[in-house]
């Protein structure tokens, strides 16, 4: 607070006695603010620096509100208007050893012109002593951003507890649920009897979220076993995501469920979990943790761009490994998630129109999350909801669906804003590319 005090210049940015710059860190960022300067906080990707040279890289996603509430990712480097910081009152020493994260936090609650950087501009050293190393160096510092991610909530009346995951320390959010709306859990059946059968037996006991209805929706009008469902035929509906959108037709609740047959519930608080993110109203659907049978990861949010037109991250990871820098375990924002598990309010829905019929499953429940953020609204996943499933292999692959989402989504698909341009393009699994 004593060198803001002294400080004169517009902007401001801070760094520690013993770290590195890039030669043209100071270059980098005045360009973005030629080019906008509307902007009010800027902030590049960084690594750490040793005595055997430069390693761990963070390359960052673009803005993502979740992801920095379950981390500071922001951390380094960081330029910022000084008038703002002033304007939020600065450092506070009550949270010393994570002043800078309390700060960031107080500021994004202020703005969202926010602008990333996605080159390293910042060697952070790495010393015994330092957080650089390891967090637990300061064993205050993860109370202290606890206490910090509190204070951003009480701030904002949100009703909600964090935790800290020991294991990879990240921050975890639970929000309190201010009502249990009835959620529509709609399930396709295009699959075999035996495999709904096995899907909707495993809800009931496994399900603690207290109001639900479950329907199935299937082509054809052959009968159907007893089961504790609604059946709504569809002999005329082409595809799942017609299948989906007759169903949301069908049915008045305020929230729906889109789920593959496939799925079957690990933990029986896994609806109530995604519930607490889809009340938000900033957000708009919620997508889990799906394992398969092996015990790895079949979907933990998509990334568009990368070997064709999107892969699930972290595909064919063991479901507990942290991931890269640790993005497995945390809760945050995806530009899609999948339609196996998806929780979406109804007036989102109708508002960008539901499903295109005229894509296969896979692209429509993309195009479906791609319509939702540009209305506006954030795709969610949370590794906290935890189900199985059996991704089912495409008997086909569809050209025509492709060329529909390269014409209709040219630059997200170019650069998908929660992947940095520098990670694989041909894994989404958060490596270095090449």
């Amino acid at each position: 607070n004593h060198g803001l005090a002294l400080a004169r210049g517009e902007w401001v940015a801070f760094l520690d006695h013993d770290d590195l710059l890039e030669p043209d860190a100071l270059f980098q960022n005045v360009s973005v603010l030629q080019k906008d300067s509307c902007v009010d906080m800027i902030y590049s990707d960084e690594d750490k620096l040793t005595e055997d040279g430069l390693g761990s890289p963070m390359l960052k996603p673009d803005w993502s509100p979740d992801f920095f509430l379950s981390c500071n990712y922001l951390c380094h480097l960081i330029f910022l208007r000084r008038q703002l910081i002033c304007d939020v009152g600065s450092f506070r020493s009550d949270l010393d050893g994570s002043q800078d994260y309390d700060l960031l936090l107080r500021i994004t609650e202020r703005t969202e012109r926010i602008v990333h950087i996605p080159r390293v501009l910042y060697h952070w050293r790495r010393s015994p002593s330092s957080s650089a190393d390891s967090v637990r160096q300061k064993p205050g510092q993860l109370e202290a951003s606890r206490l910090a991610i509190e204070g951003r909530l009480q701030r904002r009346r949100e009703l909600a507890h964090v935790t800290v995951d020991w294991r990879t320390h990240v921050f975890h959010v639970r929000r309190e649920l201010l009502e249990a709306k009835k959620i529509s859990i709609v399930i396709q059946s295009a699959r075999h009897a035996e495999q709904l059968k096995r899907c909707i037996e495993s809800l009931t006991p496994r399900t603690s979220y207290p109001s639900y209805e479950i329907i199935i929706v299937r082509q054809g009008n052959e009968p159907f076993a007893q089961l504790p469902c609604r059946v709504v035929h569809a002999p005329d509906a082409s595809n799942v995501a017609a299948l989906n959108n007759l169903a949301v037709q069908q049915t008045d609740n305020s929230w729906l469920l889109f789920l593959d047959a496939g799925i079957e519930p690990i933990q029986d608080d896994w609806l109530t979990i995604m519930a607490e993110h889809v009340q938000r109203p900033e957000v708009g659907a919620v997508g889990a943790r799906l394992v398969n049978s092996n015990g790895t990861i079949e979907h933990a949010g998509i990334v568009l761009g990368v070997n064709g037109i999107a892969q699930p991250a972290f595909g064919g990871f063991p479901a507990e490994d942290p991931g890269v820098n640790r993005q497995l375990q945390m809760v945050r924002n995806y530009s899609a998630v999948s339609g196996a598990c998806l929780l979406v309010r109804r007036e989102v829905f109708q508002e960008v129109g539901g499903f295109d019929s005229t894509l296969s499953e896979a692209f429509a429940d993309i195009d479906f999350c791609l319509k939702i953020r540009r209305a506006g609204y954030l795709i969610l996943y949370t590794p906290l909801a935890k189900l199985y499933w059996e991704a089912p292999v495409p008997d086909k692959i569809d050209l025509s669906g492709e060329a529909i989402m390269r014409q209709r989504w040219p630059d997200v698909l170019e650069r998908d804003p929660y992947y940095n341009p520098n990670l694989s393009r041909e894994r989404a699994d958060f490596s270095v590319g090449k």
